[in-house]
């Protein structure tokens, strides 16, 4: 007799065994089945966004380099499921992170990675793997992937400071590619306004000799055309004179190459700021004298009668000697032998003269101005006992008294010099017209650089009238930083090209200059592959727990079994209803 003509199948016998199943299950708590279902992994995809990035990808891929990194990320992207999770942090010359999400947020993940552009010197691996570290913490299956074109050359040197310990892969995107690049381009004025002497270097990272044309432009203008021959792997160096005036010069390589952003090079000429100063001094002689030797300097000189505090627009720095006005003058300001009475300064009544052979100096730390300038032999004569307004750091006292201040006040850099030259032998040491010269640099905002490097952070500090600095890119596109008092506007600029840069206050222009960026580089230039390293585990942990490895499905088990006698019931009353109602 067989076991089905005893208890033949049926769904009120089906049910209940069902509903056993789960139970038993769920007591069981089986880590096995939520592996064998999939558990859910964290990805963090780190895309090298570095200026080489932009070269072609070679092989099949028709984009940059850049394009078959997106569509890498794209995949990984589209694989999400559950409760995956992904962040995407961009490797360039600062390592961002860009966005995290699961498959809800790919949208939002589709959006960051395709805003992502090549561009900027270097790429910050090291940075960008600390960042992972810190995503992926508390991720037992978390993976970092790093994509890149492996034109690495220092990346030995930057991993050893990353973390270790993290789940890492390695994908490499593009092939080697041949490129010739300028690497310098400097200039030198000579003395006496004469003609300017001017060097480049340009670089072959190709396995094969070539010859190409370099072109050297001054203000727009074809200044000379050179035909060079590059050996394998080789430099090329080229000097030129130009003349004076010259304001702009570039230097351009036909490189018909894998990356055209680090064929040419420019630098500015015209760094220097204008230095129009203003003088106020009954006894200008010797102020005058020590000033008009500062580089750049235009100087007008006013007696005091004939001064009454008035803002002229067209001054950086105001120098007041003996006098204060109502208020201080915008921009640059040195007070020296501020007069007791005004409405600015805490000047006491009695004139102070310590001994100088006795007395101590001190000066402050954080400056530079007294560097490898001695003072022993100064008498700073009488010293008016000035109580230092909130905004103002002593930079150098004797005996506690403070002989020179200096702060940030409204829309001026002041220096105060606590004592009368006239009465001091200062005048009469080498140190005057240094001391002089560093005080003038230090309240007027320093050159623009000749360049830099695209990705590159350049600090500018705006001159202290200026509330904006507004940058224009090379694609016409224009942006405006706010400039807070006293402080310099760190900027990076990605892109190669002649910036320009005005310093507004309102809508009136303060200053005006531009900033040649260069993507030329050794270590971004040479687009040959590096060996990247191997692909690293993460270290078990030190015990299993099953609560910390996976999410326990046994609830949902218990649940399903209660759904089931749930459904029992149903149908045995419905069966019930049936055979009553027949």
């Amino acid at each position: 007799m067989q076991i089905a003509d005893c208890l033949p199948l049926s769904l009120l016998l089906l049910l209940p065994l069902l509903a056993a199943a789960l139970l038993a299950l769920a007591l069981a708590r089986p880590q096995w089945l939520t592996n064998l279902l999939g558990r859910e992994q964290h990805l963090t995809v780190i895309i090298d966004t570095s200026a080489s990035m932009a070269a072609p990808a070679g092989g099949v891929s028709p984009g940059s380099r850049l394009d078959a990194a997106r569509e890498r990320a794209r995949a990984l992207i589209g694989g999400l499921g559950g409760r995956d999770t992904l962040t995407l942090i961009a490797a360039g010359p600062e390592a961002r992170l860009l966005d995290s999400a699961g498959p809800a947020g790919a949208d939002r993940l589709l959006s960051a990675l395709g805003g992502l552009r090549a561009g900027g010197v270097g790429s910050d691996i090291a940075g960008a793997l600390t960042l992972a570290a810190a995503d992926m913490q508390g991720q037992p299956a978390g993976q970092a992937i790093v994509i890149t074109d492996a034109a690495l050359p220092a990346l030995d040197a930057e991993l050893r400071g990353a973390p270790e310990g993290i789940a890492l892969r390695w994908e490499q995107v593009g092939s080697s590619l041949p490129n010739r690049a300028l690497i310098t381009l400097a200039a030198r004025p000579r003395s006496g306004g004469g003609p300017t002497e001017v060097y480049a270097r340009a670089t072959n990272y190709g396995s094969a000799s070539v010859r190409s044309v370099i072109r050297l432009y001054g203000d727009g203008q074809l200044l000379d055309t050179r035909l060079a021959s590059f050996p394998p792997q080789g430099d090329v160096e080229l000097t030129w004179t130009v003349p004076a005036g010259v304001a702009l010069l570039r230097a351009e390589v036909d490189g018909n190459d894998g990356l055209p952003a680090d064929d040419a090079a420019a630098i500015s000429l015209a760094v220097a700021r204008p230095l129009r100063t203003l003088l106020v001094s009954a006894s200008p002689a010797v102020i005058e004298r020590a000033l008009r030797a500062v580089p750049g300097m235009s100087l007008r000189v006013l007696d005091p009668a004939d001064y009454v505090g008035q803002e002229l627009p067209d001054i950086d720095l105001t120098v007041l000697d003996g006098v204060l006005p109502g208020r201080w003058p915008p921009g640059a300001v040195l007070a020296i032998n501020p007069p007791e009475q005004n409405s600015l300064l805490d000047v006491g009544n009695q004139i102070i003269n310590p001994a100088s052979g006795g007395a101590k100096l001190e000066s402050s730390p954080d400056t530079a101005i007294f560097e490898g300038v001695s003072l022993g032999s100064v008498d700073f004569g009488p010293i008016h006992e000035i109580a230092p307004p909130d905004w103002a750091q002593e930079l150098l006292s004797r005996d506690g008294r403070p002989l020179m201040l200096r702060g940030s006040v409204e829309r001026s850099e002041v220096a105060i010099w606590a004592f009368d030259l006239a009465q001091s032998n200062l005048t009469s040491r080498l140190a005057f017209p240094l001391l002089l010269a560093r005080t003038v640099r230090d309240l007027t905002p320093a050159p623009l650089p000749e360049s830099a490097l695209a990705g590159q952070a350049v600090e500018l500090r705006p001159d202290p009238r200026a509330d904006t600095v507004e940058i224009t890119a090379p694609d016409g596109s224009v942006r405006r930083l706010a400039a807070p008092r006293g402080e310099a506007v760190p900027i990076t600029l990605d892109d190669p090209g002649v910036y320009a840069l005005r310093e507004l206050a309102g809508a009136d222009e303060v200053f005006a200059g531009q900033l040649p960026v260069n993507a030329g580089a050794a270590r971004e230039s040479d687009l040959t592959p590096r060996r990247l390293p191997a692909a690293t585990a993460a270290p078990p942990p030190a015990a299993s727990d099953p609560e910390r490895d996976s999410r326990p499905i046994w609830p949902w088990l218990a649940g399903a079994a209660l759904i089931v006698m749930l459904g029992e019931w149903v149908y045995v009353h419905a069966r019930r209803s049936a055979v009553r109602s027949a």
